[in-house]
C-alpha cells in the first residue's frame, strides 16, 4: 500500500515579513501568520494522519499543533544553518562583499554565509524522510512541518531536478504531496495554497514582469474513467467532466488569453473559461495530446495482449513510438515547447491558460525540472481540471505550483 506524505511550510513570522533568512533563528508566528495556520488546520480538518512531525524550532510546532494531532520534533527537519546570514535580508546578503549569494544562486552548493551546504542540508532530510516512512512501515499518512529552504532541497534532491532548481519556493502555510509505493516516490502536488484565500500575500519570488502559463488539463472523458490510452482521438467531456469544466470556469484566475488543443475535451474545457471571462480561445495543434499510434482507445491491458513485443519495449522504460505510429516522449515536448514559447512570447508579464492534456504537459515540466525521459514518473499527471502556474522570467521557466483543484475540493 502506497504512504501519503503531506509536507507543509511553516505560517509567516516576523522575520518572513521583514524578508530575513531566519535558519536556525527561533521566530514566533506573526498575526498573519496565526490566522494562516488556523486556515491550514480548517484545510486538513479532515485529513487522519498516523504521525506528524516538526522541527523543533517554536514557528513549525506552532504550525503543527493546528493539525489536532500529538506532534513530535526533530531537529533535522530544521532550516539550513545560514551562518553570517542568519537574520539579514536578502538586499544585506547580497552586498556582504563574499559572493555567496551569488553564487548560490547560479546552482553552487555553497556554505551558507559560512554554515551549512545545501547538499548536506538534503541527507539529514532525506534521513529523517527514511526514519519517518520506517514508523507506518508502507501503510499509513504522514505530515511533515518545516521550513522552506529544507523543503526546496528535499524535493529537488527527490526530484533530481537540474541545478539550480526550477521549483519556487513554498509559501506560508502551503502544502506539498507525495506518495511512496514500495521504493517509488512521485510527486503529486506542489505549493497548494488556495486555502489562503486572496487576501495573503504572492507567490515567493513573484516578479510583476514575469509571464505566468496556467495549465491546465482537460476535464473527465469516458476514457478517462475506463483507462483508454484516447490520444488524438476526439472523445468529449462526460457528465462529470462538464461539471468540472462549469466549475473550473467559475474559479479560474482571470487570464490575458486563452490558449487551447483543439481536441474536443479541451476545447469544451477552455470554452467554460472563456464563457466567464469573456474571451476568444486560440487553438494551436502542438497542444494536443501524445499521438499513441495504434493503441490509441485502448486499455493498458489490451495493448499489452494485442501489441506484446512493442509494449514490452515500452513498459520496460524505452521511449518509443507509441502504438508504432505514433509520437515518442522526446518529440512531444519539441513541439509542446515551441508552442509555449510562442504564446509566452507573446504576452509579456501577463497571465495566460493553455488548456491541454495530461500527457503534453508532464512532458514540458518534466523538462523544466531537468528530468530525463526515466524520470518523468516521478511527477504525477495533473488531474481532470488540475492546473499548474509556471513562472517565465529573467532565469527561465519555474515551477511555482502543481495540481491545484480549488473548484473541486476547496484546496
Amino acid at each position: 500500500m502506497p504512504v501519503e506524505i503531506t509536507f507543509i511550510r511553516h505560517a509567516q513570522t516576523e522575520g518572513n515579513a521583514a524578508g530575513k533568512w531566519q535558519g536556525h533563528t527561533n521566530g514566533a508566528l506573526s498575526a498573519l501568520g496565526r490566522e494562516q495556520a488556523g486556515r491550514l488546520g480548517d484545510r486538513l480538518a479532515g485529513k487522519q494522519f498516523d504521525v506528524v512531525i516538526a522541527s523543533d524550532l517554536d514557528r513549525t510546532v506552532d504550525t503543527a499543533s493546528t493539525l489536532g494531532r500529538p506532534v513530535d520534533t526533530d531537529e533535522r527537519w530544521r532550516e539550513p544553518f545560514f551562518g553570517t546570514w542568519e537574520d539579514r535580508t536578502t538586499e544585506e546578503i547580497a552586498g556582504d562583499g563574499t559572493g555567496g549569494l551569488k553564487a548560490l544562486l547560479a546552482g553552487e552548493d555553497v556554505a551558507l554565509g559560512g554554515g551549512e551546504r545545501l547538499s548536506e542540508v538534503f541527507v539529514r532530510a532525506n534521513e529523517a524522510l527514511s526514519d519517518a516512512l520506517a514508523r507506518v512501515d508502507g501503510d499509513g499518512s504522514i505530515a511533515i512541518v518545516t521550513h522552506g529552504m529544507v523543503l526546496l532541497t528535499l524535493f529537488s534532491g527527490l526530484l533530481e531536478t537540474k541545478r539550480p532548481t526550477p521549483l519556487r519556493l513554498l509559501g506560508n502555510a502551503s502544502i506539498a504531496n507525495v506518495t511512496t509505493n514500495g521504493d517509488q516516490l512521485f510527486m503529486t502536488r506542489y505549493n497548494v495554497d488556495t486555502h489562503l484565500g486572496q487576501t495573503f500575500l504572492p507567490h515567493f519570488g513573484h516578479d510583476p514582469s514575469d509571464t505566468e502559463l496556467l495549465l491546465v488539463r482537460h476535464g473527465q472523458t469516458a476514457s478517462n474513467t475506463e483507462l483508454r490510452w484516447q490520444g488524438h482521438q476526439d472523445g468529449q467531456l462526460n457528465d462529470t467532466g462538464r461539471q468540472q469544466a462549469r466549475q473550473l470556469g467559475e474559479a479560474f484566475p482571470d487570464v490575458a488569453a486563452l490558449y487551447s488543443s483543439p481536441l474536443s475535451r479541451a476545447a469544451e474545457t477552455a470554452g467554460a473559461i472563456a464563457a466567464v471571462q469573456g474571451l476568444d480561445v486560440v487553438y494551436d495543434d502542438r497542444l494536443k495530446e501524445i499521438h499513441f499510434g495504434e493503441w490509441e482507445g485502448l486499455t493498458s491491458d489490451e495493448i499489452l495482449t494485442r501489441f506484446p513485443d512493442q509494449s514490452a519495449d515500452f513498459f520496460a522504460g524505452k521511449d518509443m513510438a507509441r502504438g508504432g505510429t505514433g509520437e515518442t516522449f522526446v518529440q512531444v515536448r519539441a513541439r509542446v515547447r515551441d508552442s509555449l514559447r510562442e504564446i509566452a512570447s507573446r504576452h509579456p508579464g501577463e497571465t495566460v491558460g493553455v488548456i491541454s492534456h495530461g500527457g503534453v504537459t508532464r512532458a514540458w515540466v518534466t523538462e523544466v525540472l531537468g528530468l530525463a525521459y526515466e524520470g518523468r514518473n516521478r511527477l504525477s499527471i495533473l488531474g481532470n481540471t488540475g492546473y499548474s502556474r509556471v513562472a517565465i522570467g529573467r532565469r527561465g521557466p519555474s515551477i511555482v505550483n502543481w495540481n491545484l483543484t480549488p473548484h473541486l475540493d476547496g484546496d
